[in-house]
């Protein structure tokens, strides 16, 4: 008489981590569009990089975190997808788009302090202390290395 093993999983569940297979997908799509955005963009050499050297470079890391997180997705047993987190993700993607908006308009201290209030909304908020303390950190942080030390014609103040 012979024995089949069966999967203690349903039929239609034969992913073993779909988390994982989804954290894949989305980074392997951020790389894939990286790279589609950086395509005419000169690389250069290791010796003589261009403009297009470090983001080609980023992607890919990323396409290939995104691969390796991906096959883990469909062979290493994982947790399951619990739902999607909208509030956080809306956010945080609304605090990177206000700051991309304001930073030219209201200046990097201004802008660095609406991105740090709206990302703020995707979890507890702070305390008015380490909120200040927070922004005065990261506003003299980017202050100090794209201003002064890269040199970068940003706009401070309004």
């Amino acid at each position: 008489m012979t024995h089949t093993l069966r999967s203690s999983r349903p039929a239609a569940s034969r992913l073993r981590s779909p988390r994982d297979l989804a954290a894949g997908l989305l980074l392997s799509a951020i790389a894939l569009c990286g790279l589609w955005l950086a395509r005419e963009w000169q690389a250069g050499s290791l010796a003589m990089m261009q403009a297009g050297f470090f983001p080609r470079l980023i992607c890919g890391f990323l396409l290939a975190m995104g691969l390796v997180t991906l096959l883990r997705g469909l062979t290493a047993d994982g947790p399951a997808t619990l739902g999607w987190a909208w509030r956080p993700s809306v956010a945080i993607t609304g605090a990177v788009v206000a700051f991309a908006a304001l930073l030219d308009r209201l200046g990097l201290v201004l802008a660095i302090l609406a991105l740090i209030g709206i990302g703020g909304l995707a979890g507890r908020p702070l305390r008015p202390g380490p909120f200040t303390a927070l922004w005065a950190t990261l506003a003299t942080g980017c202050i100090a290395i794209f201003s002064w030390g890269l040199g970068l014609p940003l706009q401070i103040w309004p």
